[in-house]
């Protein structure tokens, strides 16, 4: 029973609406002590709720309706409190002591216009009635003629008084009129004339209005960006489309639904209305052409296996666009939320919890989707993972994904404080669990993902990489050229060549203080590392019948040479130099052939390179051939290299991360590789070594391979994209 504003900032902006000045004093005045007589003096529940920053700043910009209530309340998101008037016809009373208005009267759907001028409410009794926001009065209801017949003007009426309006008085006062001043009988007849055709018109507009009113209860209402139509969906299955100026219906109003509707959201950029109905199915209808353009499950399916999993099995408990109108969310008692394409008419994403959600709402930018559940006082907030990597969607899904959904911390209180303390630790753990949005990032960084796989043999497939991490290797240049220093370093303070040590002066560094603490010896071993210093120092001839030992300590050459074992040939230690990880990752790879039982040999190369970024991607492949004076050491690796590129270009996947892999490849080795030709035939000309010449000329064969799949894999996709264009045009023309 209370009104209460969120932040998804910051929790300190949170605050619940104030319902008046005095409450307290007011339940101590009527002797309601205590929590429970407050709440008493509460509003009843809140059923629904309209806001329009529009006029945010005048006066009210959020109304509200209320179980069992007939009057709206209009709210200041502003000053957090309830400052506007009470929305009421001006025959209700307020007062609970006086006769209330009749229950058909009571409020079950809100609405605000664009310009947040007027409100609109919808009754029970299928009646719409329209208030100024600023002053609180009536402006009139749909149909026109529901707010004349008041219960006053009714007794009026039939105890034949005269009251303004009525049309029956009004002819009687111009026959009066025409009697006294003497018209002729032309003119009276004239007049009869004209109030035969005004009966008869008025006779169909009564017709016309009486076949598009609603018989039951108004479940919504919308309204367009400029005040012309108003759309309002009821119970006994009618879509009307009113005049918002003449409160009159459309001539094709109302339109039949295959089912009673049960709430209704509309999309002022497109102007499509989504309506619930009570079949659990939802209908796009489109407010400009006056038709239904789509269905999304519903009684229309045949409820075959296949079509089954295409609606939903429980009663719709809301609804809402997308912020560009392309994608509808709708949220089901049978415990899932659906999402919806608008164009195709398909269900792209389907999502299960363990609560019921019982409403929805996005926000502007479609980031964000905030939910309620039965049983839980808390707001669950998702994130659209769309919005940070890349989604494939692999057509409709037959099983919907179970979400995480850890208990807010607000709802774990207990009487005994042990049980808060170990409900509200598990609740963290479930959430520190729970996929965040570091952990999409991560893992789109670090590659773990595998790449999707094509539907069909011969379609290309993206990485799914973020677009800096290939495109930037295009213009890797030009970034270089931006990030150079545009001064010259500072030449750091000079520091004196040699470091003045005295002999006198004892260490204080803690090593120091060691060896004074051990043994008692500290005098002894201080006396030996200063002689090791005055060694160090001194040009003493005789320090080159001095070495160093096994152990780090000087001894003398002659007991070094003693010490050593010439009967042993001497051993040099191998040194193993590895260019970089991408030529190792490429060697490994390329020994572990035989033993792969993948087609894709160098997959885990294009794995590798996908964790790194553009600069460190540059180093390794710019580190396989550091020029043509290393062709001996870098042409295996580049052969390498090639194989990978040639493997990856024909399996079509990572196209856009492939490509660019191989544009840098080019870019660095493309002098090496056009001035094999020559080294080519030099090796002609020297046959002694058959293996070197072996070894260019495979590396030609398959530069060759390479050359010959991309510009086969170029043509094709420039085929395609001619087709497309050439398609597009021909249907724009015939438009």
């Amino acid at each position: 029973r209370t009104l209460r504003l969120f932040s998804t900032a910051r929790s300190n902006l949170d605050k619940e609406f104030s319902q008046g000045q005095g409450l307290d004093r007011k339940a101590k005045k009527l002797g309601k002590l205590g929590p429970e007589g407050r709440a008493e003096l509460l509003l009843p529940e809140v059923v629904a709720l309209a806001n329009c920053e529009a006029r945010s700043r005048d006066w009210g910009d959020l109304v509200t309706i209320h179980r069992n209530h007939a009057i709206a309340y209009v709210w200041s998101t502003k000053r957090g409190s309830q400052t506007g008037p009470l929305l009421r016809q001006t025959h209700w009373n307020i007062s609970a002591m006086k006769e209330r208005p009749p229950r058909s009267e009571n409020a079950t759907s809100v609405a605000i216009s664009a310009c947040g001028n007027f409100a609109l409410v919808g009754t029970l009794g299928g009646v719409v009635y329209k208030y100024n926001l600023q002053s609180g009065l009536p402006r009139g209801s749909f149909p026109r003629d529901a707010t004349t017949k008041t219960a006053r003007e009714e007794r009026q009426r039939q105890k034949g008084l005269k009251f303004a309006g009525d049309v029956g008085r009004t002819m009687r006062i111009l026959e009066k009129n025409a009697t006294k001043g003497g018209m002729i009988t032309s003119d009276i007849d004239q007049a009869e004339r004209e109030r035969i055709s005004y009966d008869e018109a008025e006779a169909k507009r009564k017709a016309m209005i009486e076949k598009a009113s609603h018989n039951e209860a108004v479940v919504g209402i919308a309204i367009d960006s400029v005040n012309k139509t108003m759309v309002t969906a009821g119970a006994d299955s009618k879509l009307v489309l009113w005049s918002f100026t003449s409160h009159m219906p459309h001539k094709k109003s109302p339109i039949m639904l295959p089912s009673p509707a049960t709430k209704i959201c509309h999309v002022r950029d497109s102007d499509l209305a989504a309506i619930a109905l009570a079949d659990f199915g939802v209908v796009v209808f489109d407010c400009s052409s006056l038709s239904i353009v789509r269905y999304f499950g519903g009684s229309r399916l045949n409820k075959s296996p296949d079509e089954n999993i295409m609606t939903h099995t429980g009663p719709i408990s809301d609804l809402g666009f997308g912020p560009d109108g392309r994608k509808l969310f709708t949220s089901s008692l049978d415990g899932t939320i659906r999402v919806w394409d608008v164009p195709t008419g398909m269900c792209v994403d389907w999502m299960a919890f363990s609560s019921p959600p019982t409403s929805l709402a996005l926000s502007p930018t479609g980031e964000f989707l905030a939910t309620t559940h039965v049983g839980r006082l808390g707001i669950s907030l998702w994130c659209d993972k769309s919005f940070f990597r890349m989604i494939v969607l692999d057509g409709t899904p037959t099983e919907p994904c179970n979400m995480n959904e850890p208990c807010p911390v607000a709802e774990c209180a207990q009487e005994n404080a042990d049980m808060v303390v170990s409900t509200s630790k598990s609740s963290t753990l479930e959430k520190k669990n729970e996929p965040n949005l570091n952990d999409f990032n991560d893992a789109n960084i670090e590659g773990t993902e595998i790449p999707p796989a094509a539907k069909k043999e011969g379609l290309i497939t993206l990485s799914g990489l973020p677009p800096g991490h290939w495109k930037n290797l295009f213009h890797l240049e030009l970034v270089k050229e931006r990030n150079k220093p545009t001064a010259a370093p500072e030449k750091p303070p000079q520091a004196p060549f040699f470091l003045q040590w005295r002999s006198g002066i004892e260490s204080r560094t803690s090593d120091g203080a060691d060896q004074r603490v051990e043994g008692g010896t500290g005098q002894k071993e201080i006396s030996s590392n200063n002689d090791g210093w005055d060694a160090v120092w001194s040009d003493d001839d005789a320090e080159d019948n001095f070495d160093i030992g096994e152990d780090g300590h000087r001894v003398e050459k002659s007991k070094l040479d003693s010490t050593i074992d010439y009967s042993q040939p001497n051993k040099r230690r191998k040194v193993v130099h590895h260019r970089s990880k991408l030529a190792d990752v490429l060697q490994n790879c390329f020994d572990a052939k035989d033993t792969s039982m993948s087609s894709e040999v160098f997959s885990e190369v294009t794995s590798y390179l996908s964790k790194m970024g553009p600069s460190s991607i540059d180093v390794d492949i710019s580190s396989l051939c550091f020029g043509m004076h290393d062709l001996d050491d870098g042409l295996p690796l580049l052969q390498l290299a090639s194989l990978w590129l040639l493997e990856a270009c024909e399996s079509n996947r990572s196209f856009e991360a492939v490509n660019a892999y191989l544009h840098r490849f080019l870019h660095v080795h493309g002098t090496v590789i056009t001035r094999i030709d020559e080294v080519v035939q030099n090796e002609d000309e020297n046959e002694n070594d058959d293996h070197r010449k072996e070894n260019l000329r495979e590396f030609v064969d398959v530069v060759t391979k390479l050359r010959e799949n991309q510009r086969a894999a170029a043509n094709r996709l420039q085929e395609k994209m001619q087709h497309t264009i050439c398609l597009l045009r021909h249907l724009s023309r015939m438009v």
